[in-house]
């Protein structure tokens, strides 16, 4: 008897060894896990994009500077359009003068807050930064051209040139409110 207890024995020791093994492989080494540890790194990863993106105060108060200006300046936009509706105004003129100074400050604005950013900033918001910057281009193509027709006080040509402003700062808008949302600015601050 004693052998056939010692086979049988070992027979129930190895199939319960090799099925505690096969459990252990599966919630430690199996699928499971990879997907988990992928998982976790891709959250770490995030984690650390996410701080090493995260708005500084300073950064906070540049961005704030930013988007009060370009509220500034689209209101004026919009002001401009209203006028232009209105055939014959006086105040065309001299509100289309006033205009390209507003634009300049949300340019000057825009420069100061660029210039806070770390090189990790720069690299990570690249995307962002170029988007930003060509309707910031535009926005200056736009002020220029209102010279011109605020000079000449044609109110169509006004109307026309206030029209493509106003998308452009619309454009430059939208980029800072996903510049906020990147580096965790409050989106409160970027109401438009």
């Amino acid at each position: 008897m004693n052998r056939s207890n010692a086979l049988i024995c070992g027979v129930v020791l190895s199939v319960c060894t090799s099925r505690a093994v096969a459990q252990h492989q599966g919630s430690q080494g199996g699928a499971g896990r990879g997907s988990s540890k992928t998982s976790s790194s891709d959250d770490l990863h995030d984690f650390k994009r996410a701080v090493a993106l995260q708005a500084s105060p300073d950064q906070v108060s540049q961005f704030n500077q930013l988007a009060t200006s370009t509220q500034a300046a689209r209101k004026a936009t919009q002001e401009l359009l209203q006028l232009s509706a209105k055939a014959g105004n006086p105040d065309l003129s001299h509100s289309a003068d006033n205009l390209p100074s507003a634009v300049e400050d949300v340019q000057t604005d825009n420069e100061k807050f660029l210039r806070t950013f770390t090189k990790v900033q720069q690299s990570e918001l690249k995307k962002i930064t170029k988007k930003l910057e060509k309707a910031n281009s535009e926005m200056s193509k736009e002020s220029k051209a209102l010279g011109p027709a605020a000079s000449k006080s044609d109110g169509k040509q006004i109307a026309s040139v206030a029209e493509r402003l106003d998308k452009a700062l619309g454009d430059f808008a939208a980029a800072q409110a996903a510049l906020a949302n990147e580096m965790g600015i409050p989106q409160e601050t970027t109401s438009q």
